[in-house]
């Protein structure tokens, strides 16, 4: 009994992964290109209290997020401002945007007075969407 063997050419033409490969890195690069990164704004320095229903910051590219630190400083994008300073920003960002969020991430150990200055400062301004963000007890 005669056993056809095929060519050592045929057999590799079988085991090509090629085209598969191919299409596996395009569908990666397609996701990855066409996903979108939403990065929040977190300042390293800010550890905000705790809270029993406490959610994660979903940072839009419209919400201003405020960094109150412990030593008494309004930090937005890294740019420290002074609360003469945050009055004209959060005014100026309302008059552009009605629809204004304003996320305060005040650190636990700050002077509860530094965050309610930021919501005050949101209250004269007309902000509709204002937060002040906790973590859950436990969380980081």
């Amino acid at each position: 009994m005669r056993i056809d063997r095929k060519s050592e050419e045929e057999q590799t033409e079988l085991l090509n992964m090629t085209p598969m490969i191919d299409v596996v890195f395009n569908l990666l690069i397609f996701f990855l290109v066409g996903t979108r990164y939403a990065e929040i704004e977190r300042d390293q320095q800010v550890n905000p209290p705790s809270a029993r229903h406490a959610r994660p910051v979903t940072a839009t590219p419209r919400e201003l997020i405020v960094n109150v630190t412990t030593d008494g400083r309004y930090v937005i994008a890294g740019v420290e401002y002074q609360v003469e300073d945050l009055d004209r920003l959060i005014g100026r960002a309302v008059k552009e945007n009605p629809e204004q969020t304003v996320v305060i991430r005040g650190d636990r150990d700050a002077i509860l007075q530094l965050p309610v200055n930021v919501l005050n400062l949101c209250e004269k301004h007309a902000v509709k969407r204002k937060f002040l963000t906790t973590i859950s007890p436990g969380g980081t």
